[in-house]
């Protein structure tokens, strides 16, 4: 009966489905309830349309009414004002908004049945029907595994893909392979013999399949990719559009003096290939800004981004991306502040921007303040116009390797806790702070209402403003 749907196209390289993991926890549990008969729910989805990967990210529930779903061990009748309901809130929600069926096999096998594949190419037709922008899908949950696949109807005829993974985001990240994963081992574990014993295997083949994306590489943002080429992340994709200069060579990890004048992340490349220990390794240089229109795209390829900008004004679409795609976005950066020409206070911090945990604006990373500040730069008088005391400084701040590279050791620690849960909590916004040398975790919450985490797991349907 597979034969039967219809597969001759691809809509992308990758298929992905994405759920905030609190939703998906509640979802599963309600329908598992309902053991030994078969449930189902129907769920809006929103589609997160990178270069290789399209994502469908599940959001609202629409469950079944007294009468609307008939349901046995082994079958599902599901009537047609259930499905006309969905439909119609589909419509209302946007052109981009498709549904999503669920539905348990609680013998435990979590597979597509031939009575499922008869029964979704009937149904589809119908969601997709004259909607060519949204994106639906199916999920099977078994008692341990499932299978999943998108469908979708551009004008030529449905058409369905296999999913690959299905991504559970919150602070963690959990990764739930399908039968069509393409997800392979490490030939030679024994490279990571010493990491493994932190992580495990399954931690050992997520480095190696999951993308990691780096906004900027230059004192952060070098030691980032170096350190994750060499503890076995196997797909990285790094944007800069700056190039090494003479007065970069003390803190850029990896320059020497034959870089300067050329790219950054182009002139990085062969030695970040040299150290890699994941095998295969791809690293795609791209010289140009991480936070343009086609630069956004190409991010929404990735498992997790490091933010490694200097800037407060590209932080504000990577915070948007990190919530509305839910792909977790780890911030760091440094401060160096000083009085009467003598530096009193250094700071630097890493703030992991993920569902269920306040995003930049409410850890007050960003501010409007600090924005405003920072787009009228060198300007005398200029507080005479706007009521704030404006510092008139150059676009350079203070840098040094040693104080980087104690952000970056944060941020990969947290990067470690996301994705393969090294420790049972996840830190919000980790603070290094001199000269008391204390280690500190902000306790900010999400402020009420806050733009960015209202719009979480909205997807393509939310808008971001490029930089």
């Amino acid at each position: 009966m597979i034969k039967r749907l219809r597969k001759n196209k691809a809509l992308a390289d990758e298929a992905y489905i994405a759920c905030e993991a609190d939703n998906w926890r509640l979802l599963a549990e309600r329908l598992r309830a309902d053991n030994p008969n078969e449930a189902c729910a129907f769920v809006l989805a929103r589609p997160s349309r990178g270069v290789v990967r399209t994502t469908l990210i599940l959001k609202e529930v629409i469950w079944p009414e007294d009468g609307e779903v008939d349901a046995t061990p082994y079958s599902l009748e599901i009537s047609a004002d259930y499905i006309s309901r969905a439909m119609d809130t589909a419509i209302n929600a946007g052109e981009l908004t498709g549904v999503v069926l669920i539905h348990t096999h609680p013998d435990g096998n979590g597979r597509f049945s031939p009575r499922d594949d008869w029964y979704e190419n009937r149904l589809f037709p119908t969601f997709t029907l004259d909607r060519p922008s949204a994106i639906c899908g199916s999920i099977v949950l078994g008692e341990t595994g499932l299978d999943a696949r998108i469908w979708w109807n551009d004008g030529t005829g449905l058409t369905t893909q296999d999913v690959n993974i299905v991504k559970l985001v919150g602070p963690n990240i959990r990764f739930i392979e399908t039968p069509h994963s393409s997800w392979k081992d490490h030939p030679d574990p024994l490279v990571m013999d010493r990491s493994t014993r932190i992580w495990g295997i399954e931690g050992r083949r997520r480095l190696q399949n999951i993308r990691v994306g780096v906004v900027g590489v230059g004192g952060t943002g070098s030691i980032t990719v170096l350190s994750l080429a060499t503890m076995g992340a196997g797909k990285i994709i790094a944007f800069d559009d700056d190039i090494v200069k003479k007065e970069n060579l003390n803190r850029l990890l990896g320059a020497t003096r034959r870089m300067v004048g050329k790219k950054k992340v182009a002139a990085l490349a062969p030695f970040i290939k040299s150290v890699a220990t994941a095998k295969p390794f791809t690293l795609k240089p791209i010289a140009e800004r991480g936070t343009t229109s086609e630069a956004l795209t190409m991010l929404r390829d990735c498992d997790v981004i490091f933010s490694c900008v200097d800037k407060f004004a590209p932080r504000v679409p990577l915070n948007d991306l990190a919530y509305a795609h839910l792909i977790p976005t780890i911030d760091m950066a440094s401060w160096i502040h000083s009085s009467k020409g003598t530096v009193d206070a250094i700071m630097t911090h890493a703030h992991i921007l993920s569902p269920g945990i306040a995003c930049a604006w409410c850890q007050q990373t960003i501010s409007p303040l600090r924005l405003m500040r920072e787009a009228q730069g060198n300007q005398g008088g200029i507080e005479n116009r706007y009521g704030v005391d404006v510092d008139a400084q150059d676009d350079t701040e203070p840098s040094v390797l040693p104080l980087n590279l104690a952000g970056v050791g944060l941020a990969l620690l947290e990067f470690m806790q996301i994705t393969l849960g090294i420790t049972a909590k996840t830190p919000n916004d980790l603070k290094m702070i001199l000269p008391e040398w204390e280690l500190d975790e902000s306790d900010l919450s999400s402020i009420p209402d806050c733009a960015t985490e209202t719009s979480t797991a909205l997807g393509d349907a939310a808008k971001i403003r490029p930089v």
